[in-house]
């Protein structure tokens, strides 16, 4: 008995050892005293059971279960005699044993699954009939842009596509004009409708590589993307700021019902469009209506890029974009614009401050301020320093171009 607990006392290294034996052991089907057993049985040698329950420091009525559940296992084996004795087999035999076992229902597994999956496709000949539909809401503006590229990469038709300006000119800088050229390349038909304010925006369009859109009276000011099998839509968008975006949210949904509605929707709106047909000498004539510079200054680049786009497209020849206002005066300097659209609200200097040192620069600049603030302390502040004029968002293309014809 002494030695069995110098056995156990033994140094730590000794200890890991026999956890890491357990461990392994545990990984070929034994439970943990089962485990431990077989170590105790394999270091003591040929042992009773009351020696074993000593050594493992397990109930003696438990040692006697757990080793007559070794023996059929075939991890032990006991004597005739009395007292009777056991013994640990031979690990090397046991484990490879039990390997062998593994690998052959493994075998018989993979057989097994493609009988199972040839009998399971044959009970789902009528799986159409009774699919459910499934409806998911996407959020955050990234996330909607790519359900629509996953959407548009998945029609192979037609697709509708019915957007308000805005988030069209948006979309023009991210991934999904590239899925929509991708799209027009693999012979889908773009079905592209929008509102009048980009009838003269016929070379945008004709970068995603579409040459015919309608021009039509929207539903909402939302989104909404359709083939044949599904549907995105949203009621609204947020302004042309990008601070709004996770905000905003859509639906995605494979409902019959859903499509079919929305099919006939898009085809109404289709049919009842003013059809535009892109020319590629036409845009050069239109960008040629104005010789002109222009600066325009927002901490958001997404407005800085729709401002920009909106005033080319209406011919004005240099389009210079800020989005840092301590920079805003250095880039002024430099190109000395006719007029200067200025957002109010930025980080560090605000609109009110860079017009002031605009006035002192050249007092006969344009300068027109940009804001969504329409609380009475700005209007008040605004009537102060009286600028050229003032838009307030969202805005759109006819409000631009009045303020630089006064």
């Amino acid at each position: 008995m002494n030695t069995q607990e110098i056995i156990l006392n033994g140094d730590e290294h000794n200890q890991n050892n026999e956890l890491d034996e357990i461990t392994i052991l545990r990984d070929f089907g034994l439970e943990e005293d089962e485990a431990q057993t077989y170590v105790g049985l394999a270091r003591l040698g040929s042992s009773k059971a009351s020696e074993i329950s000593t050594f493992t420091k397990i109930e003696r009525v438990r040692t006697y279960k757990i080793l007559e559940n070794l023996k059929n296992l075939g991890f032990a084996t006991s004597t005739l005699s009395s007292p009777i004795k056991f013994s640990a087999n031979d690990p090397e035999t046991i484990l490879k044993n039990i390997i062998i076992k593994q690998k052959q229902k493994i075998e018989n597994l993979e057989k097994n699954s493609s009988k199972f999956l040839n009998i399971l496709s044959k009970l789902k000949l009528h799986e159409s009939e009774v699919e459910t539909p499934k409806l998911t809401i996407v959020s955050n503006r990234n996330n909607i842009y790519d359900q629509i590229i996953k959407l548009i990469d998945e029609t192979n038709d037609e697709l509708h596509i019915v957007l308000a300006p805005s988030d069209l000119i948006r979309m023009y800088y991210t991934p999904v004009r590239e899925a929509i050229k991708n799209a027009t390349l693999r012979k889908v038909i773009i079905k592209l409708m929008t509102d009048d304010e980009l009838e003269s925006k016929r070379e945008y369009i004709q970068r995603l590589g579409i040459k015919y859109f309608k021009i039509t009276t929207l539903p909402t000011s939302g989104r909404l993307v359709c083939n044949k099998s599904q549907v995105l839509m949203s009621g609204n968008t947020s302004s042309y700021s990008n601070k709004n975006k996770s905000e905003e949210s859509v639906m995605v949904t494979n409902s019959k019902d859903i499509v079919r509605n929305m099919q006939s929707l898009c085809k109404f709106l289709w049919e009842t469009g003013k059809g535009i047909h892109i020319e590629n000498k036409q845009n050069k004539k239109e960008h040629s209506q104005k010789q002109s510079t222009i600066l325009v200054v927002d901490d958001d680049p997404d407005a800085v890029n729709i401002f920009s786009e909106y005033l080319e497209i209406k011919g004005i020849s240099t389009v210079e974009g800020c989005t840092d206002a301590k920079k805003a005066i250095d880039v002024f300097k430099k190109i000395r614009p006719e007029a200067v659209f200025l957002d109010i609200m930025m980080p560090d200097f605000d609109g009110f401050y860079l017009l002031d040192e605009i006035r002192k620069i050249d007092p006969k600049t344009k300068v027109i301020m940009v804001t969504a603030d329409m609380s009475a302390a700005t209007k008040k502040k605004l009537q102060k320093v009286n600028p050229t004029d003032v838009i307030y968002k969202p805005y759109d293309i006819k409000q631009i171009m009045s303020c630089l014809e006064k």
